[in-house]
C-alpha cells in the first residue's frame, strides 16, 4: 500500500512487540518440517516472518509497499518475496502448508477482501490453514491516522467471513481476540470452493 511506503521508517520503529507471535508460533509448530508458508503483507518481516523461519518454515512473503519489502529484504536476505496486491499477484501455480495475513485483509474494501480470499485459497494445499485478522463487525471505518497518514478500514462480520471463506473451499474454525483487540481467524482449506463463484459478490452479513 502506498500509505505505508510514507511510513516505512516509523512503522518499522513501531512494530516491535509480539503481537501475534503466539498464535503463528501455534500454527509453525503445527506444520510439517520444511512446510511452505505465503505470508500475505508480511511487511518487514519482524516479529512474524522471523517466527516462520526459527519454525524451519519455508516462506514466501508478499506485500505492496515497496520501502517495507526493502527492510524486509535487509532482514532477511535470501527469503523470496513478491511486491504485488495480494488479489492480484503471480504465484506461478504454487502452492502452500498454510498461510498468514496480519493486518492485511481490512485495509481492502469488501470487493478485494473477496478477491484476496480467493486468490489465497486457491494456493493452499488441501488441508492447508490460513490464519488471518481483521474486524469482526460488517462496515467501514476511517481509523486514527498512523504517523499523521490517514487510513480506512473494512470488514465483514465473523458470519460474513465464515461464508466467504466456505464459499472458497474454506472452513473457519476458531476466533479469538487478543489483549490487544486483533481479531484472529483460523480456518482451513476442505474443500474446492466455487471456482465460478461472482468475487465482486458481498456474502451475507449477521
Amino acid at each position: 500500500m502506498h500509505e505505508y511506503d510514507l511510513i516505512a521508517d516509523w512503522y518499522a520503529s513501531q512494530r516491535t512487540g509480539a503481537m501475534g507471535v503466539p498464535e503463528v508460533s501455534a500454527l509453525a509448530a503445527s506444520l510439517p518440517a520444511g512446510a511452505s508458508v505465503l505470508d500475505v503483507g508480511c511487511g518487514t518481516g519482524l516479529p512474524l516472518t522471523r517466527v516462520l523461519l526459527e519454525h524451519g518454515c519455508h516462506v514466501l512473503g508478499v506485500d505492496s509497499s515497496r520501502e517495507l519489502l526493502a527492510k524486509f529484504q535487509a532482514n532477511f536476505p535470501h527469503v523470496q518475496t513478491l511486491c504485488a496486491p495480494i488479489q492480484a499477484c503471480e504465484l506461478e501455480a504454487r502452492t502452500f502448508d498454510a498461510a498468514i495475513a496480519w493486518g492485511v485483509l481490512f485495509h481492502l474494501r469488501h470487493d478485494e477482501q473477496a478477491r484476496a480470499i480467493a486468490h489465497i485459497a486457491r494456493a493452499l494445499k488441501p488441508g492447508a490453514v490460513f490464519l488471518f485478522t481483521s474486524g469482526d463487525a460488517h462496515g467501514s471505518v476511517d481509523g486514527e491516522p498512523m504517523n499523521g497518514v490517514p487510513f480506512r478500514y473494512h470488514s465483514y462480520s465473523v458470519e460474513g467471513y465464515r461464508d466467504l471463506l466456505r464459499a472458497h473451499g474454506l472452513t473457519l474454525e476458531s476466533t479469538h481476540t487478543d489483549p490487544g483487540g486483533n481479531v484472529y481467524f483460523v480456518s482451513r482449506k476442505t474443500g474446492g470452493g466455487d471456482a465460478d463463484a461472482s468475487l465482486s459478490e458481498e456474502p451475507e452479513c449477521a
